[in-house]
């Protein structure tokens, strides 16, 4: 059921791109664009995601792409998902699992890191959430097995822009890739420093070696601080030797952070995944994204209605029980006026989140 404003935003979006193909369609190639050109966010599925549950509220509002379509939401969720059964299983003596506690939030236990743990990021228009979910949870860890002395925000740009099938990874730039190479990387090449993007004549010292190359943008809301993304995803940074911000005094090779082990650990069970978050800081995940997850505002998000879209990668940094229900607390890469100021809850379990939970151990002199 639409409303008239997303019926027009529909088919003005399937004439547009219906016009820019060059050859005729065949009936199941118009049916597949028919689908693409759709609204990323409805209310009429709002509507029966609010009516079935009561776990988690979904929002027109604070939609994440208010305004563009299937398409191009599917061109964010840049993850693949799959290969994790091959790594080596961190397993936790028993004895170690059974004082954890109910909720946990890794702000408030590693106080000396919230900033860099509560640091909320934006892939912009671009699939590099694959690079945003393990580089956040690496760079956490950095700042908590130093004792917070090492507190500089690590770039997502460097691992989006080298991490690529030239450097051993199953990655490509902004068109998606594998969180599992992502980790190699980090051993085998390490990432410089680097955060937000900066125009560059605005870069100073403090922005690190290689600031993100794309602007925060205005995926959601009808109002917002930021332009509205790009409709096209952009283009993949070319890889760099160099820090692009020429004021950072530390040379490129002398800035890169490692992991000890070539390949990241995976977990058997929510108690080990616990238990790592605890003791060694936050995770990377990646979970199936559906339509319905567009829209999430608040509450313990449970897929409740609405396609697959494709695989997302994110930072786990907590858990809790709402509802009766256990959930992880997660860092998302979609800017702070997404969902819940940029985090989300999600039923531990759900949408396969457990089975692509993911972690190394920093190397730190």
């Amino acid at each position: 059921m639409y409303t008239s404003e997303e019926e027009l935003q529909h088919f003005s979006r399937f004439e547009e791109e219906l016009q820019a193909r060059p050859m005729p369609l065949s009936s199941n190639e118009l049916a597949e664009l028919y689908e693409e050109t759709k609204p990323a966010i409805m209310q009429s599925l709002v509507d029966e995601v609010n009516s079935k549950q009561n776990l988690w509220t979904a929002s027109t509002e604070q939609g994440r792409f208010y305004g563009r379509s299937l398409g191009d939401a599917k061109k964010l969720c840049g993850t693949f998902l799959n290969g994790t059964e091959e790594l080596e299983e961190k397993v936790y003596p028993a004895e170690e699992l059974v004082d954890i506690p109910d909720s946990f939030d890794a702000r408030d236990a590693f106080k000396e890191c919230k900033d860099v743990i509560g640091h909320v990021r934006d892939q912009s228009a671009c699939g590099s959430c694959w690079a945003f979910g393990t580089v956040e949870a690496f760079n956490a860890r950095v700042c908590i097995k130093s004792g917070g002395k090492l507190n500089q925000l690590l770039s997502a740009a460097d691992m989006l822009a080298c991490c690529n099938i030239g450097h051993f990874c199953l990655s490509f730039g902004c068109s998606g890739g594998n969180p599992i190479t992502s980790w190699t990387f980090l051993h085998t090449n390490g990432i410089v420093s680097g955060g937000g993007f900066v125009p560059e004549k605005n870069m100073k010292a403090a922005d690190g070696c290689w600031p993100y190359n794309f602007p925060k943008c205005a995926h959601h809301q009808k109002e917002s601080d930021y332009k509205p993304c790009a409709k096209e995803i952009y283009d993949t940074p070319s890889c760099s030797s160099s820090c692009p911000n020429a004021k950072y005094g530390t040379a490129f090779d002398k800035d890169r952070h490692y992991t000890e082990s070539l390949f990241p650990s995976r977990f058997g069970s929510t108690s080990s995944i616990k238990k790592e978050i605890m003791t060694n800081g936050p995770t990377s995940a990646a979970f199936s994204v559906y339509e319905d997850f567009l829209s999430y505002k608040s509450g313990v998000y449970k897929h409740t209605s609405g396609g697959f879209l494709g695989g997302h990668a994110v930072e786990i940094i907590g858990w809790g029980t709402e509802k009766g229900v256990d959930y992880w607390l997660v860092m998302n890469s979609w800017n702070e006026e997404w969902g819940d100021h940029g985090t989300f809850k999600i039923v531990q379990g759900d949408c396969g989140i457990d089975d692509m939970i993911l972690a190394g151990t920093p190397a730190i002199n």
